[in-house]
């Protein structure tokens, strides 16, 4: 009889998982490519010409945008779905992120140049609270970049983070045995001192990297290699000060930002604004997996990337943890 009552017990849970399971999917495969207008310019309505409003907001990661989060495969997304679209002349970027990962900062940030340089589309960046590191890595592949005075930006930079809890392990008599084929395969281990071969090969990475960072903000801003460097090295600049350094082109919010956009399209007046509409359901599940802390999906995506790529990450150390 007991028996019974669980194996009934364990269906009806499994039952209750697989149609939460199957509405999440269900939600997540609904098209949201559709534009909607959130700021109407002069002729809206008669005149299907505008500007996609894309925004980068929280850590930046691969996979899809969290509530909290910016997804380089959601942001790719809706760039790509911009490019073939004659109605679409610009695209204004509004940027909040303290930065994030390599891969997915460098991937954006080639759509941007290859919609700015190959598809002829006008890119503007409007930063909010902060656009550093990987947010300005993205930034600096617009036309023109709008920052507000206190914004907090730059930090053009890379990092790698190696926790070691080889000395808490022994003081409570825990050890651990690594089992591996390949002579570098567990560096950066937790539990274990890095040996000086393993410090300058990930040293090296790190190097490749902070150069290609720096070389492609310069080809993004049109600056030499060495303008940039003298204003990288992870240093962190307020809006006014940004301006002041030629890394932004002015101090200003979605108005100032959007209005350049106009005249670079050559629009007269101001371009009517677009943005992808989104799944209210889809947006619901994000909110919860937001305030349940992971009950819904896990940790945050980002915790996510950093365990699969725990190597090299574009944020400012100060913020890092």
């Amino acid at each position: 009889m007991d028996r019974n009552r669980i194996a009934l017990a364990v269906t009806f849970v499994v039952t209750i998982l697989s149609l939460f399971v199957g509405l999440i999917n269900l939600v997540s495969n609904v098209s949201s490519s559709k534009l909607t207008k959130v700021d109407a310019g002069s002729g809206f309505g008669t005149d299907r010409l505008g500007a996609a409003l894309i925004k980068i907001e929280g850590e930046i990661h691969s996979g899809h945008s969290s509530y909290d989060s910016a997804g380089a495969q959601t942001i790719l997304e809706q760039l790509r779905s911009i490019e073939d679209d004659s109605n679409i002349v610009g695209v204004l970027v509004e940027i909040n992120s303290p930065g994030g990962s390599v891969g997915a900062s460098q991937e954006i940030y080639k759509e941007l140049m290859y919609l700015r340089k190959d598809k002829n589309k006008k890119i503007v960046v409007s930063m909010k609270d902060i656009a550093a590191s990987g947010g300005y890595y993205i930034a600096s592949a617009a036309d023109k970049i709008f920052a507000l005075g206190g914004t907090l930006t730059g930090s053009i930079g890379v990092i790698a983070i190696a926790p070691n809890i080889k000395g808490l392990l022994e003081r409570y008599g825990v050890k651990v045995r690594t089992f591996k084929e390949g002579k570098y395969k567990d560096s950066l281990s937790l539990f274990r001192d890095s040996t000086p071969e393993e410090d300058a090969m990930i040293q090296k990475m790190l190097s490749d990297t902070y150069e290609e960072f720096i070389e492609d903000v310069a080809k993004g801003r049109n600056q030499t290699v060495k303008f940039v460097e003298a204003l990288a090295e992870g240093r962190i600049y307020s809006g006014q000060d940004a301006f002041r350094n030629k890394l932004v082109d002015d101090i200003g919010g979605r108005r100032e930002a959007l209005a350049e956009l106009s005249k670079l399209c050559n629009y007269d007046g101001t371009l009517p604004l677009f943005e992808e509409e989104v799944n209210p359901w889809e947006r619901f599940f994000q909110l919860m997996q937001a305030k349940s802390g992971g009950f819904f999906g896990g940790e945050k995506a980002f915790l996510q990337e950093l365990k699969r790529s725990p190597v090299l990450v574009l944020y400012p150390h100060s913020m890092a943890w």
